[in-house]
């Protein structure tokens, strides 16, 4: 049985998503006010207004984390910090678990900074954050937290 659960697709997908964060920015930022919200209260109303130029934050922000997050799929496996006991018997599963984990925390983080950057965009005008901000960022969220938990299971197993 074959220890890879994260589809090949997970890196070509991950720079798509950097790519379409810069081009959702630069198409949103020319049609945008001269002030937008930069940041919002627990009750979604505004706390601060910024320029748009710093909607530029969001992408910079996800290609760093893509650049960590790949950065880390470097590491040597027997250097990984991982939540099992590694044993003769089960080193080569964990370590292949254990980075491929790194590109499942990659993609979720990056479709949450991208919720973010969309539901940013989106609350411009409206003066209040609504619902689909929270789905926005919700939702990847609970999806990479369910790699991260299938992932323990996993190398629990191996």
């Amino acid at each position: 049985m074959s220890t890879r659960i994260t589809p090949t697709f997970f890196g070509p997908l991950s720079i798509g998503i950097v790519l379409f964060a810069w081009l959702m920015a630069a198409l949103a930022i020319p049609a945008l006010p001269s002030r937008i919200p930069t940041h919002f209260g627990i009750d979604g109303s505004v706390t601060a207004t910024g320029s748009p130029a710093t909607l530029w934050v969001l992408p910079a922000v996800a290609t760093l984390m893509y650049a960590t997050l790949t950065a880390l799929q470097l590491v040597p496996a027997n250097r990984l910090n991982v939540p099992v006991t590694v044993t003769d018997r089960n080193r080569d599963q964990v370590y292949t678990l254990a980075h491929d984990l790194t590109r499942a925390v990659r993609l979720g983080s990056l479709l949450t900074m991208l919720g973010v950057e969309w539901a940013s965009i989106h609350a411009t005008g409206r003066g209040v954050i609504d619902t689909a901000f929270y789905v926005a960022i919700v939702v990847p969220m609970v999806v990479m937290f369910g790699w991260i938990a299938s992932f323990i299971v996993r190398m629990a197993r191996a």
